[in-house]
């Protein structure tokens, strides 16, 4: 079914969008959660009445959305939970468990608006995504841990893990810089050996292959052919 998009949808498309998708998925969910249109010709002429409106909506929801991020994207989230002893929790960290946590602290997350990159089943330090808008989204991170004090551990193991990968980062990058500077010269020295060599070779070439030096008659009669030049000149 084609439908025409009234919010910009990741992977489907931006707000005005005529776009094919499975019957179900358009009559199951974009429709009646007003999200599309059946694209037939009656609706795009509607759309094209309230397109402006739409749009005005969707800028006010993205400023509503960053507003809201900049409230979360700062949040420290901690969950205290029971554990056995290799970390396996009594249960999970769901969604809705994150939800009821942002609600709670009267920010309004809805749990359709989190996404767990893993099952949140052992205790850990985890990355989230939260999608407020669909050009409005962050990352962060929620410590699972069996005691405030062993949270703040779990923390402080994780910078210094960071700071050590930025260590080795800056490291790798000075031995790669030293080994270009390296390369460069080893490659100068070779083309200067090169030359040198080259030069060596027409010097020992030239050494090989020494002018003929004349001998008496040779000579004698090199010097008779200069003199009777000179006479015809004279002449």
């Amino acid at each position: 079914m084609e439908v025409i998009l009234l919010e910009s949808l990741n992977k489907l498309g931006k707000i005005g969008d005529v776009v094919s998708v499975k019957d179900g998925f358009a009559r199951n969910f974009l429709i009646p959660q007003k999200k599309a249109l059946r694209a037939n010709k009656e609706n795009k002429d509607y759309f094209t009445k309230i397109k402006d409106e739409v749009l005005k909506k969707n800028k006010e929801s993205i400023s509503n959305a960053e507003s809201l991020l900049k409230k979360i994207s700062t949040k420290e989230i901690i969950f205290i939970r029971n554990a056995s002893d290799n970390g396996q929790l009594y249960g999970s960290v769901s969604p809705k468990d994150i939800s009821n946590y942002f609600n709670d602290n009267k920010v309004d997350i809805k749990p359709s608006n989190i996404n767990l990159h893993n099952a949140i089943k052992k205790i850990g330090i985890y990355d989230i995504n939260i999608k407020l808008h669909a050009e409005v989204s962050c990352n962060l991170k929620i410590n699972v841990a069996t005691s405030a004090e062993n949270a703040k551990i779990q923390k402080t193991d994780l910078n210094k893990k960071v700071l050590d990968n930025k260590e080795k980062d800056v490291q790798t990058d000075v031995s790669d810089t030293e080994k270009i500077i390296t390369k460069k010269s080893d490659d100068k020295k070779s083309l200067e050996n090169k030359k040198i060599k080259t030069k060596d070779k027409e010097k020992i070439v030239d050494e090989s292959n020494p002018p003929k030096s004349l001998d008496k008659s040779e000579k004698k009669d090199e010097d008779k052919k200069v003199k009777n030049k000179k006479i015809t000149s004279d002449k």
